[in-house]
Order: structure tokens, then sequence, then C-alpha cells
């Protein structure tokens, strides 16, 4: 099928050898027989593939519940670059909860057993996670450009609430198809495909990478710009503001550059090269990369909780803070030293 991976359902022959997360923009009335004797195997799609959403989902979610709480517990959100940082937060535990309904799907061997509505939503779901953040590191690295040359474009509250607004629109413009077609289809016998059909979805496809392409020369240019910025003979010093703040672009780049774009950058090659009804055998070699570039892709959510921890000021000292504070409320946590002050790291909390 055109643009789509290799599954037993209602246009292939076995069960996909690449990722079910492209909408299919096709007629959900085409049936096509599927022979019962096809078998998935693809070790990487099926072992590989989970086995890295498990790892992402151990790391991911705790790290980023705790980054949250972290940016909540700082007191009042006043400054734009908080509200992306949250933002893009709670796109990435958007993504690590939709993990658990992907890791038993390639576990069975791409057989979904939860209704049809589970599978367009975990599709839509995904999609909204990925290009939001996608989004919102674009906007975060525009966003320390404008600290380094004091420039006010995308600056306070009510800016960054706007531009927040915005991108989780854009997100919900790409996971739109997702919801608009039925999207589970007959496999192998005795099994249901999701999210593994891609006929005539091609345009759609090379949407998707123009819009990472645009954030990713966004970022590229944020962090030449904040270097150049930086390196000019009229800066007199490099305050720890200014630092940062190359440091952050730098980070948003480095995530885009080893988890982000290799997936897109594999797309369009690979929905260019799908056939109408794929053979039922091995995965050929660009569906094997197409599914490691996917398993890099979903990484994005892990790295963002270490870029925080880098890149942000007094991230590391209010989450040992914020992580002291939620052990004392755990039954079993021991008591407080004689003579602390209860409200001590609540002060501490307030004043950053």
């Amino acid at each position: 099928m055109d643009g789509g991976p290799r599954g037993g359902k209602s246009v292939s022959t076995e069960p996909s050898q690449a990722l079910c997360c492209i909408p299919s923009l096709q007629d959900p009335g085409m049936n096509i027989s599927v022979p019962a004797t096809c078998v998935p195997s693809d070790p990487v799609q099926f072992v590989l593939l989970p086995i890295v959403y498990c790892l992402v989902l151990c790391v991911g979610l705790p790290g980023n519940l705790a980054a949250l709480l972290v940016f909540l517990r700082r007191g009042k959100v006043r400054k734009a670059a908080r509200i992306y940082l949250i933002n893009l937060t709670l796109a990435d535990i958007l993504f690590n909860l939709t993990l658990p309904l992907w890791i038993p799907y390639y576990l069975a061997g791409g057989d979904w057993l939860l209704p049809e509505a589970a599978c367009r939503l975990a599709g839509a779901a995904y999609y909204l996670a990925t290009y939001s953040a996608v989004t919102f590191m674009a906007l975060i690295s525009v966003d320390r450009l404008c600290a380094v040359r004091r420039a006010l474009p995308l600056a306070g509250r009510r800016g960054a609430a706007l531009a927040c607004g915005t991108a989780w629109l854009l997100g919900l413009g790409c996971a739109a198809p997702a919801l608009s077609a039925r999207q589970t289809s007959p496999a192998r016998a005795g099994a249901t495909a999701c999210f593994e059909q891609h006929a005539r979805q091609r345009a759609y496809a090379y949407a998707t990478v123009a819009f990472f392409s645009v954030a990713f020369l966004v970022v590229l240019g944020a962090y030449a710009s904040i270097a150049r910025s930086l390196s000019s003979a009229a800066v007199p010093s490099l305050g720890s503001h200014r630092q940062q703040a190359r440091a952050m672009a730098l980070g948003m780049l480095l995530v885009f550059s080893v988890c982000v774009a290799p997936y897109h950058l594999m797309l369009a090659p690979w929905v260019g090269s799908r056939p109408p009804t794929p053979p039922c055998g091995p995965p050929a070699a660009l569906d094997v990369l197409h599914v490691l570039s996917v398993a890099l892709l979903s990484l994005n959510s892990c790295l963002d909780p270490l870029v925080y921890c880098f890149c942000v000021r007094r991230f590391r000292a209010d989450l040992g803070r914020t992580l002291r504070a939620a052990t004392h409320c755990l039954p079993l946590s021991p008591s407080a030293p004689p003579g602390s002050a209860p409200g001590g790291r609540a002060i501490s909390f307030t004043s950053t």
C-alpha cells in the first residue's frame, strides 16, 4: 500500500514492519483478502521497539512528572520561558501516556486488542504530543534568542500563552486525520491491525516533514544567532542567564538532531517506496531503518528532562528540594532533623 507499513490488513499481507503512527487517508471500504498463513517476522519492530518504549515509559514519565512538579512549585508562573517549559513537559507526558497502548500491540505481533475508538485516540494523542513538542522546542529556542538580544516578541505571559495555544492547535491539526477515518483493519487470521493503513496519504506524510523542517530551521537559526550575538565584541560579558540561554538553545538543537530529525529524514523516502501490496516476507532495509528512527523519536521525551537539568537555572537544586519534600509526605519517611524550620523548603521554592 502507499506509504504504509507492511501488515496483514485490508490493504496488505502481513503486520507492519514500521511504526503505525501515520494516519490513513484512504477509503476504509477497500478490502483485499489477507492470507491466513502470513506470520509477522520482524524482531526490530516486535521486540526492540516495545523494549525501547518500556524504557522510555519507565524513565520519561517519572522524569517529566518531576519536572512538571518543579516548574509548578516555583511560585506563580510569570516568565514566558517557564510557560513554554511547562507546556513542553505536558506534551512529553502525553506522549508517555500513549506508550502503554502501543507496547502490548507490538508485543502481540501487531494485534490490536482494544476497540476502534482506542486506536484512533492513541494515534491522535501520539501525533498531538509529538508535533506540539516540536513546536514548543522551536518556541523555547526563539524565546532564548529574545532573552539574549533583549527583544520582547514572545516575552510576557500573554505572548507565551498565545504562542502555546497556537502550538496545541497545530498539534491538533496534525492529529485530526487520525480521527477522521477508521484506523483498525483485519490483519492475519484472528488479528487486527491499528494505524496500519497508509494508502493515499503520501501528501500528509510530506506535510509533516515540511512542518518539522520549518521548526528545525527555526531552532538552528536561533542557536546560530545566539552564538553569534554572544561572540560579538559588542557583548561586554557573558552573564549566567545568557550562557544558560545558549545552553538551552543548544539542548533543543541536539534533541532535534538526535531524536526528531532521523524519523523525518526517513519518512519521505520510506513513504515513497511503499508498494500498494507489499509481499509477506522479511522487512526491507528501509523498513528497519524507519523503525529504528521511530525508536529514536520516542527518546525525545526522556532527553528533555536532562536538558532541563543542565540548562534551566536552579533546576537541579529545586528538583532535589521537591524530591525531599515528596519523601516527607510518605508514611515511612524519616523524621526531620531537630531544629529544622518547617516552612524552609516552601520559602526556597517561592524565592526562586
